[in-house]
C-alpha cells in the first residue's frame, strides 16, 4: 500500500494520546473518573465513553487481581486470543467453571486504530504486528513480502480488515472428507454460524444466526463507488447476489457488498465478541505481554508451558488441556520449540526431539493479493468503513470446485511497492484488486534457532506453481473489464494500472511484482487421518497427550475465503469438542 503519511501520522497522534489513557486505565493508573475527565479534556470521541468505562473497570479489576496472583496450574491454557483463541476462551468460561488461562503476547487492544475501521492498515509494522516477512524467492521476482499477523488481545481480528466471509461448502465438505469427520462439514459449519451470528442484514432461516456474540452486517452507507462495482459486475453478466455469505457457500461464483464486523462505526473484534463478555468471571485469567517459550512435558504428555512476562520466567500447568491457538506461524514455531517436529531439523538447532513430525511447519499456504489494478477518480473519493465495501469470488478454471479468484474493491491507492514505483499512481486512487484464494503453491515454516526471541523462517513460495500465476492472470483482466465498464464511469478518470492489456511475460512480471497477501498464514500443522497429520479431527496432536491446536494452522486446505470466520468455527467447534454441547 502506498505511503499516505500525513493522513495516518495525523491518525496515529490521536491514536497514542487515547491509547495512552485506556491503557493507564486498564492497568489502574487512572480511577475511572480520572479517565472520563482526561479524555473529555483532550477532546477525544466521547461516544459510549460510560459504557467503556464501566467495561474497562471491571475487567481491570478482575484481571489485574487475577494476573497479580497467578495461579500455579489451570484447567485449561490456551496460548493465543486471536479469533479461534477468543471463539474457544469466551466458549469455554460460559459452559464451565473449569480455571482458564489466556495468554497473549502482545498488549490489550485499546488502540483507537484498533477499535477505527477506517484506519486499520496503521496497525500494520507496529508493536501490534508480529513483522514477519516471508523470504524473497525468484517466484515473487525476488520480493521479500510481508506477512503481517495480530500481536494484541484480539490478533488478527483485532489489526487487519474487517471483513466476515465464511467458507465455501467445498471447503469444509473437504476438511470432513480428509479428517475422516463429518462434524468438520458444511453442514454442522452452517448450523454453528446460525448460533455465533447477530446478523443485521436481511433474515434467511438457513444461512444466518441472530442473537450470538458475532456482529456482522452488510458494509454501512457504503461509498457510490461499491454498488457502481456490482452495477459493473452485472453487466458483464457476473452474479450479483443480496449478501456475500449465504448462498454463495453454496452456489460458489457471486459479488455483494461484504459483510464487516463492525458497530456503530466500531470493529468489533472477536475478543469484544467472546472475551470482553468473559474477563470480569472469576475463572478467566487474561495474562497480555505474556511470551510462551515453550511446552513442559512429562514422559509424551504436555503438562503445561514456560513462559516469559518481563525477563520472569515461569511454569504454569494444565490440569487438562494445552490448546495452542497462536496462528499459522506461531504454533508450529512453538511445537518446534519444544521438541514437536521434524527430527533432523529439530537437532540442527540442538532441539531433542520429543516426537518426530516432520509436517510441522509444512504445507504453510496464504491468499495472495495482487496490488494493484488501479484507476484515477474524477475528483477524491474518502473512504468509508474498513476502506473495502464490495467483493466477490469467480472460478477461473472451469475444473476447480469453488472459485479461486477473489476481487476486492479497494477505496485506497492499493499497490505493491514496485507497482507503486513503477506506475506512480495519484494519491487520489482506488484499486480494483485479484485475490487469489485456492493457491496450488506450498511453503514451509522453520526455526531460525532455538532461541524462542528468534522469529522463524517463512519460506512461502507464492506463486512457485504455475496455475497461481494463470489464475491471478484471469483475474486482472476480469478486474479490468469490471473497472472499465459503463457503470464504472463516473468515478474514472483514466486507469492508472497498468492501463493496457498485458500478455504472456509482460502479464507475468506484472504479477510477481505486484503479489502481496491478505495475511491469511494457514496450513503449518494441517489436520487429517492419515499417519502423517499433524492433528486428527479432535484436534489433537497426534503422538503426544493433553495438547490440541485451534487455528489457522490446521486447514489440511485453506479455506477460499479470508480466514476471520473460518478461525471462529476452528475455536468454536474446539469447544464443542472439548465440552460437547448438551
Amino acid at each position: 500500500m502506498q505511503d499516505h503519511t500525513i493522513e495516518f501520522a495525523e491518525a496515529r497522534r490521536h491514536d497514542s494520546l487515547q491509547e495512552r489513557l485506556e491503557r493507564a486505565f486498564i492497568r489502574g493508573r487512572l480511577s475511572r473518573r480520572a479517565f472520563i475527565r482526561a479524555v473529555t479534556a483532550a477532546g477525544l470521541s466521547t461516544t459510549g465513553l460510560q459504557v467503556l468505562a464501566d467495561e474497562l473497570e471491571a475487567i481491570r479489576a478482575n484481571q489485574t487481581e487475577r494476573a497479580a496472583k497467578l495461579q500455579s496450574s489451570y484447567d485449561y491454557i490456551v496460548v493465543g486470543t486471536g479469533s479461534a483463541g477468543c471463539a474457544l476462551a469466551g466458549r469455554l468460561a460460559q459452559r464451565t467453571e473449569a480455571s482458564i488461562l489466556l495468554i497473549e503476547a502482545g498488549d490489550w487492544d485499546v488502540a483507537p486504530s484498533v477499535m477505527n475501521p477506517g484506519v486499520w492498515f496503521t496497525n500494520l509494522g507496529t508493536e501490534r504486528d508480529w513483522k514477519d516477512v516471508a523470504i524473497a524467492t525468484p517466484f515473487t521476482n525476488n520480493r521479500p513480502i510481508p506477512e503481517h499477523m495480530g500481536k494484541v488481545v484480539g490478533g488478527g481480528s483485532s489489526i487487519n480488515a474487517t471483513i466476515w466471509a465464511r467458507p465455501f461448502k467445498s471447503d469444509l465438505d473437504h476438511w470432513a472428507e480428509v479428517s475422516g469427520d463429518s462434524a468438520w462439514g458444511y453442514e454442522s459449519g452452517l448450523a454453528i454460524y446460525r448460533r455465533l451470528e447477530d446478523w443485521q442484514g436481511t433474515p434467511s432461516a438457513r444461512y444466518r444466526g441472530k442473537g450470538g456474540p458475532v456482529w456482522c452486517q452488510p458494509a454501512h452507507d457504503p461509498h457510490p463507488l461499491a454498488p457502481a462495482m456490482l452495477a459493473g459486475c452485472r453487466s458483464l453478466g457476473l452474479p450479483v447476489l443480496d449478501d456475500l455469505n449465504g448462498a454463495r457457500e453454496e452456489r460458489g461464483n457471486g459479488f455483494a457488498l461484504m459483510n464487516q464486523i463492525i458497530k456503530n462505526g466500531q470493529r468489533n473484534s472477536m475478543a469484544r465478541a467472546y472475551l470482553y463478555p468473559v474477563l470480569a468471571r472469576e475463572n478467566v485469567t487474561l495474562l497480555v505481554n505474556a511470551h510462551v517459550d515453550r511446552l513442559t512435558f512429562s514422559g509424551q504428555r504436555v503438562t503445561g508451558v514456560q513462559l516469559n512476562r518481563g525477563g520472569t520466567v515461569a511454569q504454569v500447568e494444565a490440569r487438562t488441556e494445552v490448546v495452542l491457538s497462536a496462528g499459522g506461524v506461531n504454533t508450529p514455531k512453538l511445537l518446534m520449540l519444544s521438541g514437536i517436529g521434524d527430527e533432523k531439523q529439530l537437532r540442527a538447532h540442538g532441539i531433542k526431539a520429543v516426537m518426530h513430525a516432520p509436517e510441522v511447519g509444512r504445507n504453510f499456504q496464504d491468499h495472495l493479493l495482487h496490488g494493484g489494478c488501479l484507476w484515477e477518480p474524477k475528483e477524491a473519493m474518502p473512504h468509508r468503513n474498513s476502506a473495502a465495501e464490495a467483493s466477490g469470488f469467480w472460478t477461473s478454471n472451469s475444473a476447480a470446485t469453488s472459485p479461486d479468484v477473489n476481487l476486492v474493491q479497494i477505496e485506497l491507492p492499493y499497490a505493491s511497492e514496485v507497482v507503486a514505483k513503477d506506475y506512480a499512481p495519484p494519491p487520489t486512487s482506488w484499486a480494483l484488486c485479484a485475490g487469489l484464494v485456492a493457491p496450488k503453491s506450498r511453503g514451509t515454516v522453520s526455526l531460525r534457532s532455538a532461541k524462542p526471541d528468534d522469529r522463524p523462517v517463512v519460506d512461502a513460495q507464492f506463486l512457485s506453481h504455475p496455475d497461481d500465476v494463470k489464475a491471478l492472470a484471469a483475474g486482472i483482466e476480469l478486474a479490468r473489464e469490471i473497472g472499465n465498464s459503463g457503470p464504472m464511469r463516473d468515478f474514472v478518470k483514466r486507469e492508472v494500472v497498468p492501463a493496457k492489456s498485458l500478455k504472456g511475460k509482460e502479464m507475468e512480471a506484472f504479477i510477481r511484482n505486484g503479489a502481496t497477501t491478505y495475511f491469511h498464514a494457514s496450513g503449518t500443522c494441517r489436520m487429517g487421518k492419515d499417519s502423517q497429520a499433524v492433528v486428527d479431527a479432535k484436534l489433537r496432536v497426534n503422538g503426544v497427550q493433553g495438547l490440541r491446536i485451534a487455528d489457522s494452522s490446521i486447514m489440511p486446505r485453506i479455506a477460499s475465503v479470508a480466514t476471520m470466520a473460518t478461525c471462529v468455527l476452528i475455536g468454536e467447534r474446539m469447544a464443542d469438542i472439548l465440552l460437547p454441547p448438551t
